[in-house]
């Protein structure tokens, strides 16, 4: 009984040698495989010049309202004030960024690097305005205010990871060609044993 379960177990073990021989034998598959993969990816990776795309961003401080009774509150919920941005503007987008309270940041991309400055004041203008009329209300505030300089990408945030796609398409390339050995040696196998 325990020579029948030893037989068994050496029949489920994987010959490391045999599966170096497949591997041996079928090489310039494996060579050629990889080599057109890689190639085809090295075309691509070459010919793929997309529009360059930039990306521009802005920091808004939003103001206080100062209050005996009530104490110190914002003009808006930086939350609310981003859905109200991001609706009011559709090239634009408004994120309050972590860690804060009473910052938003807009942010805008274009092939323009004009209109992105464009789109980015005009948001900006659109929430001092907003601030502006609820400070009528109040003798005692700190207005709204943008906070640095609007900044504008000199690099596209669209270009391709080159390096990256080739290491890809080789790495992938070298584990179907591999696939595909065993597949054909499986295929050998099952024609001769029939």
């Amino acid at each position: 009984m325990n020579h029948t379960n030893n037989y068994a177990v050496q029949e489920d073990e994987i010959d490391l040698r045999e599966l170096f021989k497949t591997l041996a034998k079928n090489r310039k598959i494996i060579i050629f495989t990889t080599l057109i993969i890689t190639l085809a990816a090295i075309v691509y990776a070459l010919m793929k010049n997309p529009t360059p795309v930039y990306q521009g961003k802005v920091l808004v401080e939003i103001g206080e309202i100062q209050s005996d009774n009530f104490g110190t509150s914002y003009f808006d919920n930086p939350d609310n004030l981003s859905i109200v941005v991001s609706n009011q503007f559709e090239n634009i987008s408004a994120s309050v960024p972590k860690g804060t309270n009473k910052l938003i940041e807009l942010t805008s991309s274009s092939t323009n690097k004009d209109l992105i400055s464009n789109n980015l004041n005009s948001a900006v203008s659109f929430i001092l305005e907003r601030h502006k009329e609820k400070a009528s209300f109040h003798t005692k505030h700190i207005m709204t205010k943008q906070i640095g300089e609007t900044q504008i990408d000199g690099t596209p945030i669209n270009i391709p990871k080159k390096k990256l796609i080739v290491a890809v398409a080789f790495v992938t390339g070298l584990i179907l060609s591999i696939f595909f050995v065993f597949f054909l040696e499986f295929i050998r196998n099952e024609k001769r044993e029939k």
